[in-house]
């Protein structure tokens, strides 16, 4: 009996020790899991920014035409977080930190970005064409979702950080840079006919003095369209590139340093970038535009794992 009892102490302790070791590698794991999913999500929608930027043809800033192109976007499907801003150029100082009574720091970002050009048919006789520039406007914004991906206390539903792009627009100049009136009428009418494009877009000036309308019979508007809005395009736009793999925009918070606001100077409690902070420097046609992304991911004992990702771009504009 005194060996069985022995025996069974011994199997008794060997058995707490190994319920230990499951417990901590297990934990282990589920830490490792978390923090992978974090790198892998994070660095995959970081570089998908910078390589958006880095094709863009025109930046906005969080002036008065920025706002209103910004305004004129069909943001229906996923809308902006309240109070989240565009950046303002900061074209006489390095890339740094605000200087303080001076917001630069932005959390949207708005650009155009030029795509395939267009082979629109000049002379259907000969089959000339003619390769027309088009541009999309992209938005990438953050915004508040309804679900729960990280809980902690006072913890809020998951933000989102969206790829928005929309419907293409041809080159107005381009088009009416066409000498020969026939030519540059059967342009028009393939653009509207075969892709369906009715508006050309022109690069400088207002939002109202931007769009131009277009007809099957090949002519183009003499005076711009106001009010146009700028519609989706829903087979191209990513929508939200977080939430879906289980990882959020992270909520600025000194408690960590990888959570903290970096160039940001403004008051916590009067804004914030909350896990997508942009700041541009630099003069048109040399501009950098610095993209610092955080998220967060939780391990299933709770633990929350941020991770910061940052790069700087260098865009080219029109």
């Amino acid at each position: 009996m005194f060996e069985v009892a022995v025996t069974l102490g011994l199997i008794t302790l060997l058995a707490l020790v190994m319920e230990g070791t499951i417990a901590s590698t297990n934990k282990a794991e589920n830490q490792l899991a978390a923090v992978r999913n974090a790198l892998e999500r994070g660095q995959r929608i970081t570089y998908e920014v910078m390589d958006e930027i880095e094709g863009s043809r025109k930046l906005f800033q969080g002036d008065q035409i920025g706002q209103d192109y910004l305004a004129a976007l069909e943001l229906v499907r996923d809308p902006v977080l309240p109070g989240a801003r565009l950046p303002l150029f900061d074209e006489l100082q390095e890339l740094g930190p605000d200087v303080p009574g001076d917001p630069r720091t932005g959390n949207i970002l708005l650009f155009v970005r030029e795509t395939d050009a267009a082979p629109a048919v000049a002379d259907p006789a000969t089959q000339k064409v003619r390769y027309i520039d088009i541009y999309r406007f992209v938005c990438v914004y953050p915004r508040q979702t309804n679900r729960m991906v990280v809980v902690k206390e006072n913890g809020d539903d998951a933000r989102d950080l969206v790829v928005w792009r929309s419907e293409p627009f041809p080159n107005r100049a381009q088009i009416m840079a066409i000498t020969s009136n026939t030519e540059r009428e059967n342009v028009i009418a393939d653009l509207v006919d075969r892709f369906g494009m009715d508006l050309a877009w022109e690069p400088d000036g207002t939002v109202d003095a931007a769009f131009y309308a277009m007809t099957s019979g090949g002519a183009m508007a003499t005076n711009p369209t106001a009010g146009v809005l700028i519609q989706e395009d829903v087979d191209v736009s990513d929508r939200g590139r977080l939430v879906y793999g289980n990882v959020q925009l992270a909520q600025t918070s000194n408690a960590s340093a990888h959570t903290r606001a970096v160039f940001t100077k403004d008051d916590p409690a009067t804004w914030k970038p909350d896990g997508f902070e942009l700041k541009i420097v630099g003069v048109s046609g040399a501009r950098k535009v610095w993209v610092h992304i955080v998220i967060e991911s939780q391990v299933r004992t709770g633990i929350v794992i941020p991770q910061a990702f940052t790069v700087i771009a260098s865009p080219k504009d029109l």
